[in-house]
């Protein structure tokens, strides 16, 4: 069973989201897709890319922790890793670069940071190792899906 979101965290949620909505045919760019690449180009400052990027990287640094938590059965450390990727990480986000990218990836995004916080919550509460592997790998499905759906334009 999920983890229910905090009020606040569902509010952000949905004023994130209603405004890439909103804004979308006003930041929505139509550049040429890089020759041979057929994903949706994410256009955003360099700063704005690179932080989200940094991000990217962060989640891929918090699977290898967790994996590498579990096999030194440190449960505790387990779940406190998934949870620096949980939404607690979309406060650093300024609301400019939320009107900035596809609608599909704020909502990807928005899901993955749901999905690090409900796998904390699963470990703190001793879920198994099984079930940890399966969120993973759900995790992970969504990185893939991103990464085959967009781009960063440069």
């Amino acid at each position: 069973m999920a983890a229910p979101m905090s009020i606040r965290h569902r509010l952000s949620v949905a004023i994130f989201a209603l405004s890439s909505t909103l804004a979308a045919p006003i930041f929505a760019q139509q550049a040429p897709q890089a020759r041979g690449d057929s994903r949706e180009a994410v256009y955003l400052s360099p700063v704005e890319a690179d932080d989200m990027l940094s991000g990217m990287r962060h989640y891929l640094e918090t699977i290898q922790g967790i994996v590498a938590a579990l096999a030194e059965n440190d449960t505790i450390r387990g779940a406190d890793i998934a949870a620096t990727s949980g939404a607690k990480m979309l406060q650093s986000v300024p609301p400019t670069t939320g009107l900035k990218v596809p609608f599909g990836f704020t909502m990807m995004s928005v899901n993955t940071h749901d999905k690090f916080d409900q796998l904390a919550d699963k470990i703190r509460r001793g879920t198994s190792r099984a079930e940890v592997l399966s969120d993973l790998r759900d995790i992970m499905s969504n990185c893939i899906s991103c990464h085959a759906t967009y781009r960063m334009a440069r």
